[in-house]
């Protein structure tokens, strides 16, 4: 019999209405995703009569699975749903204080949320050894703050958010997270489960039937499951937690979602906190296919990719090996940044992809050679290509590869190929190619002035400070052509391309500690304005760069090549000094040859110019330009 087979015999027959729970020793991920939709199974067969049932226990056996506990006794009250328990505040093991209690173990220091009614558990169980919930001003802001900490620095983002609304807010931000590949963790009271109906929503205050459904497409996949849970009961809420943790963290990384109800996270946590397991699994390199690839191969180029972020010194060594050049993605800019044989400039312009084309093989480390990075494939690409990733499925839709080297360790894999194939004679000059590509830039008609930001905030801006980019012109010339002196330092929202990331991403850095500049046009920087009191607030390291065209200025330079009039993309902005006054920030207001003086003067506060650039030829509208 199949486990759906067994959940189907079990949904057939008169059991009396039951909750779920599993035992410590715990099945995995995959049980408790399963396990989760039988839990919401037996949660629409309660009524609020069964509060009255007496105590029995009973085990019940599913296939393939371990044993799970079927408890009879109601995890609520009939009259009164219970959100903080009434002791809390002495001991704080809650479900909500245990939880707190797993992400501090995992180096959670700072988390993001607004409270709620559903989810003040969280804010009651705040302590000492617990992270710190940054109050921010709408919900997106929770995800995409995580999210900047996570790209940041390679630890997991939190997000803590209350029902329904609250959690749906979040989605656009979390999308972002989970397509780029950003270890993201959104934690949501949902409706209290001692007060559901057995058919269906009933009304409840943000009430809705499953709202882990909601994240599960963009959820990060195991083995085929969305990390997309919701639980019943807070034994399996803490279990699924460290077990989320765990996995999150794992390559590849992702985004998942934990929707736990209200009246359970302010119970009583009564089961044994689970052991935190945190480190990569451990897979044997095994290089032969790739060096039969490559045996022939005489002029090697290295695209380095978001994945590879963590292995700057061993592609480093591995390109002096082959004098190969290296190229990076978006997400992996900042990679190998010490290496002469780093390649600057994006595969966009031509002096970049005519590098690649002279190439007779790729080995990619740690990306997905997506359509925005390769012009939509449209570049020469070598006959041969070798890819390095753990997961390389998203990848093998783009390209057709020689080899594929199955591996979540790139530093592994970049050592083998050192001692396992022979070095290479050096055949392009980086240095001629990268000084080819910025004096063109830097007296280009298109390219001038985007050049000349670039170059105001690569001087000016700290190397230990951080750099998040909104999707606006300014973002995507500072995102892409900005150098960097190490990889983490830059962020940009390419993977789902979400306007309005860059405003509320960089609290995240900037409340992790780390100077923190947003590079924003005017109509992004407007989904987010709240937040300018989040800065204030948290009295946060917060430099914000506003690059006013008057609205959409990418928008309206796409509306100009296809001949479209220009509708929808010229905005009111507000009177900047003013707005900055009104939240106590300083403002200067500057041109882009006196950007540095005011990036110098290391204020927290509101940076702004006038000016229309024209997009950088990263841009689609671009790609086709000669």
């Amino acid at each position: 019999m199949t486990n759906l087979e067994s959940a189907s015999l079990l949904f057939s027959n008169n059991l009396p209405a039951f909750a779920i729970t599993r035992p410590r020793a715990g099945a995995g991920i995959l049980a408790h995703a399963f396990w989760a939709a039988l839990a919401r199974r037996a949660a629409s067969a309660m009524s609020s009569a069964v509060a009255s049932l007496v105590s029995t226990t009973t085990s019940l056996k599913l296939v393939g699975f371990r044993d799970l506990k079927v408890d009879t006794r109601a995890s609520f009250i009939d009259d009164k749903v219970i959100y903080m328990s009434n002791n809390a505040s002495s001991n704080h093991q809650t479900v909500a204080g245990v939880i707190l209690d797993l992400l501090w173990e995992a180096g959670v220091k700072t988390t993001f949320g607004i409270p709620g009614v559903h989810n003040l558990a969280f804010w009651d169980a705040l302590g000492p050894n617990r992270p710190e919930i940054v109050g921010v001003r709408h919900e997106q802001t929770t995800a995409y703050a995580a999210d900047g900490v996570a790209r940041t620095t390679g630890s997991l983002g939190v997000a803590l958010t209350t029902t329904g609304p609250g959690a749906a807010n979040t989605l656009g931000a979390f999308g972002e997270a989970a397509i780029s590949g950003s270890p993201v963790f959104v934690i949501s009271s949902e409706a209290p489960i001692g007060k559901r109906s057995k058919d269906g929503s009933r009304g409840l205050l943000h009430e809705m039937d499953d709202q882990a459904a909601m994240f599960a497409p963009l959820a990060k996949k195991l083995a085929g499951v969305s990390m997309a849970i919701s639980v019943t009961d807070g034994v399996t809420a803490v279990d699924v937690a460290a077990e989320m943790i765990r996995d999150l963290l794992r390559a590849p990384v992702g985004a998942g979602y934990l929707g736990i109800p209200a009246d359970v996270l302010g119970q009583q946590f009564t089961g044994e906190k689970p052991k935190l397991e945190i480190g990569q699994e451990v897979i044997e390199v095994d290089i032969a296919a790739a060096q039969a690839a490559l045996a022939d191969a005489d002029k090697i180029v290295i695209w380095a990719g978001g994945g590879a972020v963590d292995s700057s010194d061993s592609l480093s060594a591995l390109a002096t090996h082959w004098n190969a050049p290296i190229l990076t993605s978006f997400a992996g800019r900042g990679i190998a940044a010490e290496s002469e044989l780093t390649v600057v400039a994006p595969i966009h312009e031509p002096e970049t992809e005519a590098v690649l084309a002279q190439a007779d093989a790729l080995v990619v480390f740690g990306s997905q050679l997506d359509g925005m990075n390769t012009k939509n494939w449209a570049i020469a690409w070598p006959k041969t290509i070798v890819l390095v990733d753990v997961e390389p499925t998203k990848t093998m839709r783009n390209v057709d590869p020689t080899a594929v080297v199955l591996n979540n360790n790139i530093n592994g894999v970049a050592a083998a190929l050192v001692s396992g194939t022979a070095a290479r004679e050096s055949w392009v000059d980086v240095a001629a190619v990268n000084k080819t590509v910025r004096d063109r830039l830097r007296v280009g008609e298109k390219s001038a002035r985007g050049i000349a930001l670039v170059e105001a905030i690569e001087q000016h801006w700290p190397a230990d400070g951080t750099i998040v980019c909104d999707m606006s012109v300014c973002g995507y010339w500072t995102g892409v052509y900005a150098v960097q002196p190490r990889s983490r330092r830059i962020v940009y929202p390419v993977g789902w391309g979400t306007l309005g990331f860059g405003l509320p991403a960089a609290i995240g850095p900037a409340a992790n500690g780390s100077r923190t500049l947003a590079v924003c046009g005017d109509g992004g920087v407007a989904f987010a304005l709240g937040e300018l009191a989040t800065i204030v607030q948290e009295n946060l390291p917060y430099t914000l760069l506003i690059v006013d065209d008057g609205g959409y200025g990418m928008l309206r330079y796409d509306q100009q090549v296809m001949g479209h009039p220009e509708r929808g993309v010229d905005l009111l902005s507000p009177d900047w000094a003013i707005l900055a006054q009104s939240f106590g920030l300083s403002f200067t207001e500057t041109t882009i040859e006196e950007l540095g003086d005011a990036l110098d003067l290391k204020q927290p506060g509101i940076i702004l110019i006038r000016e229309k650039l024209y997009p950088p030829k990263s841009t689609s509208p671009r790609w086709n330009e000669k």
